[in-house]
């Protein structure tokens, strides 16, 4: 397949966010000597910050942005707590977002990538310095970070024509790497060829906007773009 760019999704392709998360999320639980799950409560909190995002969309608001959006989600999950978050704590548990445990292969994939002639970006959802951070944690280097920062968030269109204005290509000269059903149907829907990495078998829920690939895992990347135009 022959593009002239790839773009990852960040939260959900490259990084593990609810491992990351649940190991935030332990440390005031203990504390309280609360019986929570904590992979019970980042699922939970990973779920209502998608929500927010899409909220946000719906609502034609001008976004609250975020990190607003993360503290909200993560009161929501955390509320049954006594006593309730302090402020350091939800310092902390922001923070955890900048240093998320990547995939096992994410680092293999993206050295393989990166060897090609194209551009390699980031496209997620959230504000650029909360990217850098975490991407930096990464021994890879990206050409291009894209930001949702100041305007809507995926998988609103305006995200997507964004992101081909920026890289100055073509939908079809772009893959992008999705890392959610959400985010694998907004790209399809704007004419991008997208790879959606499915760790978790999930069907498709509208078949109008199927995406053109879909992976167990990055590995897929590599395979895709090694497959005939």
């Amino acid at each position: 397949m022959v593009v002239s760019a790839v773009t990852f999704d960040v939260y959900s392709a490259l990084f593990d966010t609810v491992s990351g998360l649940a190991a935030a999320a332990a440390a005031p639980l203990s504390r309280r000597g609360s019986k929570e799950d904590p992979r019970a409560v980042a699922r939970s909190w990973r779920s209502k910050h998608a929500e927010s995002l899409l909220i946000a969309n719906a609502l034609d608001r001008e976004p609250a942005g975020n990190r607003a959006a993360i503290e909200r989600s993560a009161r929501f999950a955390l509320r049954l707590l006594t006593p309730p978050l302090d402020d350091g704590e939800m310092a902390a548990l922001v923070e955890a977002w900048e240093r998320l445990p990547p995939w096992p292969e994410t680092v293999e994939v993206l050295t393989a990538v990166r060897a090609r002639p194209i551009t390699v970006a980031s496209l997620s959802n959230g504000d650029e310095v909360m990217q850098r951070r975490l991407l930096a944690t990464l021994p890879v280097p990206f050409d291009t970070i894209i930001s949702t920062e100041g305007g809507r968030f995926k998988p609103h269109p305006s995200v997507y024509a964004k992101t081909l204005q920026v890289l100055g290509v073509r939908p079809e000269e772009l893959l992008h790497v999705a890392g959610s059903a959400t985010d694998a149907m907004g790209a399809t829907a704007a004419g991008i060829t997208t790879l959606w990495i499915n760790r978790t078998d999930e069907p498709v829920l509208d078949p109008r906007y199927a995406p053109a690939f879909q992976g167990s895992d990055l590995h897929s990347v590599v395979r895709v773009l090694e497959s005939p135009a």
